[in-house]
């Protein structure tokens, strides 16, 4: 009878799921409204939620290297442990993207100018490079005689007027948008301060409802989830770490050794990108390429060369022993995480989706290996 019982609930609970998913796609548009909705009530504190995270870990490590008995300030009253713990990671957190910025901003500022300073001498030198090639190609000189650069240039402004206007008719809605980031960020900083120096005691009363709410086995299981969820983006986010600083090391030391300008700049940004995995370190080609160009056209050519060089040395062999180890995700895991979340939600959702994954793949092996128990089945490699 219980057998029974079993079986009807399980298959009450996939008719529902299955009329859940059907309902979801026939309003996809009223869901995705709500979703976004959801979404922007909920952002001050997920961003609170990812800043704390962020701090968390160099927080304790100063908490647990300064403060405990036997330390530097382990004789230091207890209640002031973690605020000047987390005054000095904040402190540390704000110096390092200073001087991130002060190394960076300068330079790219620099190499505009530089490069507006230069177009005129490469338009020149595009023009002399055709005049020779028409004289020298009579195809090219009658294909040149066609063009009609009056018209060409008449497109061009009208291109660049509507643009304007464009770009005029968003702009109230572009400084809303900051705005609204700007207030979340603020609320989401104030939540992270609040949980960063409370968090024994948020997650103690967070079990407690769970508990109270839910019968035991569940509250167990939910508490396991929220566990193993923590472990994984915590070793994701050492495991990124890590991979960051080596790519940016390999790039300095490789830029150095082949004198490409910009070298320390470059490979700052390089490993700053590289947090957004497989895919952020391109940005960082992009904006090294754009200012080695300035200095050098041929020698932006070889860095790309560089970039691909290392980059294949970096995907193939350092990211999956570091950031897949650390995930538990193997690399068709972890460029199906990539792709999944860069669709749904850009660069949030491609760093997000890879410990996300391996939380999902963690839970489901888990219980794929207890089913197998249960039946007395054992799958031979």
């Amino acid at each position: 009878m219980e057998i029974k019982t079993n079986r009807m609930k399980r298959l009450m609970f996939l008719i529902f799921f299955a009329i859940l998913i059907w309902w979801i796609f026939d309003n996809i548009k009223f869901v995705g409204k709500g979703f976004n909705l959801f979404l922007g009530i909920i952002a001050p504190f997920i961003v609170g939620l990812v800043i704390a995270f962020i701090l968390n870990k160099p927080m304790s490590f100063i908490e647990e290297k300064l403060f405990y008995k036997g330390k530097v300030f382990g004789g230091l009253k207890e209640k002031y442990k973690r605020p000047i713990s987390f005054l000095l990671t904040l402190i540390l957190f704000i110096v390092t993207i200073a001087v991130v910025l002060a190394l960076v901003i300068p330079n790219l500022i620099g190499a505009g100018e530089e490069l507006a300073d230069k177009l005129p001498r490469y338009w020149k030198n595009m023009q002399e490079y055709i005049e020779k090639s028409s004289i020298k190609y009579s195809k090219i000189n009658d294909l040149i005689q066609d063009i009609d650069f009056d018209e060409i240039n008449k497109n061009i402004y009208s291109f660049v007027k509507g643009g304007l206007l464009n770009w005029l008719g968003s702009t109230f809605s572009v400084f809303s948008s900051v705005v609204g980031v700007m207030v979340s960020s603020a609320l989401g900083f104030v939540f992270a301060v609040y949980f960063l120096l409370q968090k024994e005691t948020l997650i103690q009363g967070l079990k407690k409802l769970i508990y109270a709410i839910f019968p035991l086995k569940v509250a167990r299981k939910i508490c396991y989830i929220g566990t193993v969820t923590r472990n994984s983006f915590s070793q994701f986010l050492t495991g990124q770490t890590l991979d960051a600083l080596i790519l940016g090391g390999l790039f300095f030391v490789a830029m150095m050794i082949f004198r490409f300008p910009y070298a320390l700049m470059v490979s700052i940004i390089i490993a700053i990108s590289a947090f957004i995995p497989i895919v952020g370190s391109f940005v960082g080609l992009f904006i090294g390429a754009f200012l080695i160009f300035v200095e050098s056209p041929k020698m932006a050519g070889f860095f790309i060369i560089l970039f691909f060089t290392l980059q294949q040395i970096e995907g193939n062999l350092i990211y999956p022993k570091i950031v897949g180890k650390a995930s538990g995700l193997s690399s068709v895991w972890i460029l199906a995480a990539v792709t999944l979340g860069g669709s749904l939600m850009g660069i949030v959702g491609i760093i997000l989706f890879v410990p996300l994954f391996s939380v999902i793949q963690k839970l489901l092996s888990e219980y794929v290996d207890e089913k197998l128990k249960e039946k007395e089945i054992e799958i031979i490699d």
